[in-house]
């Protein structure tokens, strides 16, 4: 029990102690034995002797190993507690770390367990730390992040974050637009030890665009409405002069035909003019639904015939017999009824409008291509700005309708062009599911 206590040199010191006082004790029985206390015992024998040297040998030998055993068992706890304090200053610098980074901090084991959340990620996703931790990632943030996906992009680009943006569900029910970077976890020796993901709350950057595409729409708005005014100027007062005239009594049959038409040409264009501000302006929800691709061009193009086609323009169709698409059918043949009628006023003389579709993987690539005049190289970037329009009488709304519907169906528009031989516009729509 003194090798508990006592260091080595004083187990040491002690076993000796205990050796000498033995000796003492084996030596005064046979010199001077105490005949009033102790029967005589007679006379040590030489074995006796051996066996007395024997024990206190024994006994120095335990002490030592005993005194040895006990100091590496101290020292051995010291150790022990000093990578407790150690451990315990590590957890509070990481915890000091984590909660003053001011973006979210998840971090992931290898099932996707949740094994460390920040303050900051406490107030994004609405969970408390200790009701996190434990749980799998998708409990937080849904079904909407492709965690096996971004860990095999992580596998094959070690050092480039991924990055994914979802919409998660707060437990009050609120809901959260964020960004997440992804990097992998490992250990000094290369072995995954999970995921940590850097949790970025989109709320006010959403809003702030909200506000700048509000601005710009009522910009636009403002431009338009300055431009309606000098564009409705036109034809009304070609309008006006016809209808003064046709109320004359010297107005002929002929001039009276004459005036008719242009009554009737001006009245269509204010008609477009209002119905294509009406639509930008005022855009309708889209109505998502099956649309026979095939169906809706060819009414487009039967619409376009009656409305009546220069001599010697031919119209090609390049269409699957059956295509069905996700779309609102009645935007979409608006956006191909314009690029259409823009096609046809830009071939006065004849030639070839040419209507393709096709599909590559999820998208859908609907072509309207023309033999006519093209565009100028310094008009092209400008051509889908409303009331842009390199046309005499032209409304400039056209481009930009277009551009408008296709963009709100999630797709793009790409237009070519070269004065002399034509125009090609592409739209491409993505699938639509639901």
């Amino acid at each position: 029990g003194a090798c508990l206590v006592l260091p080595r040199a004083g187990v040491v010191a002690l076993a000796a102690a205990g050796s000498l006082l033995y000796a003492g004790i084996v030596v005064a029985r046979t010199v001077l034995p105490l005949t009033a206390l102790l029967e005589p015992l007679g006379e040590t024998t030489a074995l006796e002797v051996l066996t007395m040297f024997l024990n206190a040998g024994t006994f120095l030998v335990v002490a030592l190993v005993a005194g040895g055993l006990a100091e590496r068992d101290r020292a051995a706890r010291h150790e022990l507690e000093r990578h407790r304090r150690d451990l315990r200053d590590l957890e509070a610098f990481k915890a000091v770390v984590l909660n003053s980074v001011g973006a979210g901090l998840l971090v992931l084991d290898p099932e996707h367990r949740v094994t460390a959340l920040n303050r900051a990620g406490e107030a994004i996703t609405g969970w408390r730390a200790a009701d996190a931790i434990g749980r799998p990632a998708r409990a937080l943030w849904g079904e909407g992040v492709p965690v096996a996906a971004i860990e095999a992009a992580l596998a094959a680009h070690p050092t480039t974050p991924t990055r994914c943006e979802t919409t998660l569900t707060r437990p009050d029910g609120t809901r959260v637009p964020v960004r997440l970077a992804f990097s992998a976890l490992r250990a000094g020796d290369g072995r995954p030890l999970g995921l940590v993901a850097v949790c970025e709350d989109l709320s006010e950057i959403r809003a702030m665009e909200d506000r700048v595409r509000q601005a710009d729409r009522l910009a636009t708005l403002g431009r338009m409405a300055a431009n309606i005014a000098h564009e409705i100027r036109n034809p009304l007062a070609s309008l006006t002069g016809a209808i003064e005239a046709l109320a004359r009594p010297a107005a002929t049959g002929e001039d009276r035909e004459r005036l008719t038409q242009i009554v009737g040409r001006e009245s269509e264009r204010l008609n477009r003019i209002i119905t294509n501000f009406l639509e930008y302006a005022r855009p309708a929800p889209l109505v998502p639904e099956t649309v026979d691709v095939a169906e809706l061009v060819e009414d487009v193009l039967v619409l376009l015939e009656h409305r009546g086609l220069p001599p010697g323009l031919k119209l090609v169709r390049e269409l699957p017999p059956a295509l069905a698409w996700r779309a609102d059918p009645q935007q979409l043949r608006q956006a191909l009824w314009n690029l259409c009628l823009n096609a046809v006023e830009a071939m006065p003389g004849g030639g070839e409008l040419r209507l393709a579709a096709t599909v590559e993987g999820d998208v859908l690539r609907l072509t309207v291509s023309d033999t006519g005049e093209g565009i100028a190289a310094a008009d092209l970037p400008h051509v889908f700005e409303p009331f842009f329009s390199t046309k005499p009488g032209g409304s400039g709304l056209g481009l930009a309708l277009v551009e408008r519907i296709v963009r709100d169906h999630g797709g793009e528009v790409a237009l070519r062009s070269l004065p002399g031989a034509g125009t090609t516009v592409t739209l491409t729509l993505p699938a639509r599911h639901g």
